[in-house]
């Protein structure tokens, strides 16, 4: 099922200069960042929505985001499929969809929402976690829950590997876990390494905020369970 893609030309939409999102009246939406909402929320397209179109951004000359034939987006969502949760605009929801292969923001209609249900037990948060270029492992110790993990940007890249630039990141600390929302800062890090997480279905989100690691290192995302 064609969902959507982002690859090429399609990835450049995304990137936008500062002053044109300052223009943009709160209409841009090109994800969803740590500090966003005081939570990781995750939603749900709800079971009688059907197949849910993005709505695209607005600017100067654009309405959108908005019900009109003209803001509709070609990629879809379907009943299930989970979304981080960010700002609103009117009857619109800032969110952004992982496929496990990429991610992309925008705009999708709240009504067709919902509240996704959370994992609290921290049973279903404990193993190893992954996503591409990052891995995150959850034990359990006689403290109470712990984190560590490791992220690169670039190790793709065999120039970037054979000149010896690929950037790192790592940290490791306590998870705190209320409510199905999880919550580390790196005891190791002078930088002020923080992240939220949530558990939803079978995957695990994660949002940071930028600083731990070198430069383009982000351990945001959706991790699924890492096969042995």
């Amino acid at each position: 099922m064609r969902r959507f893609a982002l690859f090429g030309a399609a990835a450049a939409l995304f990137v936008v200069p500062l002053a044109a999102q300052a223009q943009d009246d709160g209409r841009f939406c090109s994800g969803v960042s740590f500090s966003d909402e005081p939570d990781l929320v995750i939603g749900r397209i709800k079971a009688d929505a059907g197949k849910v179109h993005f709505r695209k951004n607005g600017g100067r000359k654009s309405p959108c985001p908005s019900a009109a034939p003209q803001c509709q987006d070609k990629a879809f969502l379907v009943p299930g499929d989970l979304v981080v949760l960010g700002a609103k605009k009117g009857e619109f929801v800032c969110v952004e969809h992982d496929n496990g292969k990429g991610s992309r923001g925008g705009w999708l209609p709240s009504v067709a929402l919902e509240p996704a249900p959370l994992e609290n037990d921290p049973a279903a948060w404990i193993g190893a976690w992954k996503r591409v270029e990052a891995d995150i492992t959850i034990e359990q110790t006689k403290n109470g829950l712990k984190a560590s993990g490791e992220a690169t940007y670039g190790s793709l890249d065999r120039e970037r590997v054979e000149r010896g630039a690929v950037n790192l990141g790592s940290f490791s600390g306590p998870l705190a876990l209320k409510d199905g929302q999880g919550r580390i800062v790196d005891e190791d890090s002078v930088s002020g390494c923080n992240l939220k997480l949530a558990r939803a279905g079978d995957f695990l989100f994660v949002r940071d905020n930028n600083v731990c690691g070198g430069m383009n290192v982000s351990f945001s995302g959706r991790y699924g369970r890492a096969k042995n």
